[in-house]
C-alpha cells in the first residue's frame, strides 16, 4: 500500500486526513494535548480533528482553534453524567459554544458531534470495573488508579435502555435535541445490544448521521454481522479506532475482517489517541495506516484505503474538504 513512512504521510497530508475521535485535555486523566499545542501539532498537516473530552463540551476549544489558531477542529459533548448524562440542555449548551466568532448571535455551521455515555455507561462499567481507565493516564500496571475505582467518584451511571431494551425517556429527549439541531450522533461506549436498538431509533426521530463508535471495545463488542446490517441505513458509519489495537489489544486483523464484511463506503478511521503514552499527531496517523495497510493492500484499491482515512469522514461530518 506505501512504499515507507514518508510515502504515506505525504499520501495522508494530501488527502486530507479527518480524524473523528482525538482527545484533548485537560481531563480528569493526563492527556497529551491541550488545543494550543494540538494545533500546533496538526496545522502544518492541515487535518480536520473531531475534540473529545469525557469530562465536558469541546465546542469552546475547537471553536478556539479555528479563530485563534487557523485548524479545521470541530467539537461536541459526551452524555456522561459530568454534563448531567442524557441531558438536552448539554447539548444545547455545546451548540451555544460552537462559535469562532463570540459576538455573533448564531453559532457556527459546523459539526458538532453528541456521545452517548462513554466512562459512565452500564456496560463500560460492567465490562471493566471502572470508569476511567488507568491505562489513558500510561499507567502499564494491574491496579486501577484511585480516579478509576472511587465508585465513579460519587457519579452515577447514566441509563440509555432499560434492562429489556426499552428507551429511556432521557435518551428519547437527547435524540429529539441531536435531530432538532442537526448534530453528528456517536454511539459511545454502550453495547452491541444497546447500539442495534439504538440506531433505527435515532433515525425515525430524525437524527440524519450516526457514528458506530470503536465498534471491537470490549464494553461495544459489536460483531461484523452487525455492523453489515447497521451500515445499511443511510447516515450510518463505523469508526475502528487504532487505540483499541494499541490500548485495548484488539487484533487489527479483526479491523481488517470487519471492513472487508462491510466494504470501505461507511468506514471511519480515526486513531482516538490524545493519551499520553499514544503516538503524537500525525505520527499516530501515519503509523495505523501502514499497519492496516499491510493488511488490506490485497483487498482494496489506494483510493478505496484512503478514502476511509479522509473523505468518508467529511461525508459523515456533513463539511465539504475545503470548509473553514
Amino acid at each position: 500500500m506505501f512504499d515507507s513512512y514518508s510515502h504515506a504521510h505525504e499520501l495522508l497530508a494530501h488527502a486530507g486526513v479527518v480524524e473523528t475521535h482525538y482527545h484533548v485535555g485537560p481531563e480528569l486523566v493526563a492527556r497529551r494535548y491541550d488545543v494550543q499545542s494540538l494545533a500546533e501539532a496538526a496545522r502544518p498537516f492541515g487535518a480536520v480533528l473531531v475534540l473529545k473530552n469525557h469530562t465536558f463540551s469541546t465546542t469552546p476549544l475547537a471553536s478556539l482553534a479555528r479563530a485563534r489558531h487557523g485548524v479545521r477542529f470541530y467539537g461536541g459533548v459526551v452524555l456522561n453524567s459530568y454534563v448531567g448524562g442524557l441531558n438536552p440542555a448539554a447539548i444545547s449548551g455545546a451548540v451555544s459554544g460552537n462559535k469562532a466568532e463570540v459576538r455573533n448571535a448564531q453559532p457556527d455551521n459546523a459539526p458538532i458531534v453528541v456521545w452517548m455515555p462513554t466512562v459512565d455507561s452500564v456496560s463500560h462499567v460492567k465490562t471493566h470495573g471502572f470508569g476511567f481507565d488507568p491505562n489513558w493516564s500510561g499507567c502499564c500496571g494491574s491496579q486501577p488508579s484511585a480516579l478509576s475505582t472511587d465508585d465513579l467518584g460519587g457519579r452515577e451511571l447514566v441509563v440509555a435502555f432499560t434492562e429489556d431494551l426499552r428507551p429511556t425517556p432521557g435518551l428519547l429527549a437527547v435524540l429529539g435535541t441531536i435531530a432538532r439541531h442537526g448534530c453528528v450522533l456517536a454511539t459511545g461506549h454502550l453495547c452491541a445490544a444497546e447500539i442495534m436498538e439504538l440506531v433505527p431509533l435515532a433515525i425515525s426521530l430524525g437524527v440524519k448521521k450516526i457514528i458506530v463508535t470503536h465498534p471491537h471495545y470490549p464494553a461495544v463488542g459489536l460483531t461484523d454481522e452487525q455492523l453489515c446490517s447497521l451500515v445499511q441505513y443511510d447516515g450510518v458509519y463505523v469508526e475502528h479506532c487504532f487505540a483499541i489495537h494499541t490500548q485495548d489489544g484488539v487484533d487489527l486483523n479483526r479491523f481488517a475482517d470487519s471492513i472487508r464484511a462491510t466494504g470501505p463506503g461507511r468506514v471511519l478511521l480515526s486513531t482516538d489517541f490524545g493519551q499520553v503514552n499514544s503516538d503524537a499527531f500525525p505520527a499516530g496517523t501515519v503509523i495505523y495506516a501502514l499497519e492496516l495497510g499491510k493488511l488490506l493492500r490485497d483487498s482494496m484499491s489506494l483510493s478505496d484505503f484512503m478514502s476511509m482515512f479522509s473523505s468518508n469522514g467529511h461525508a459523515a461530518l456533513g463539511i465539504s474538504s475545503f470548509a473553514a
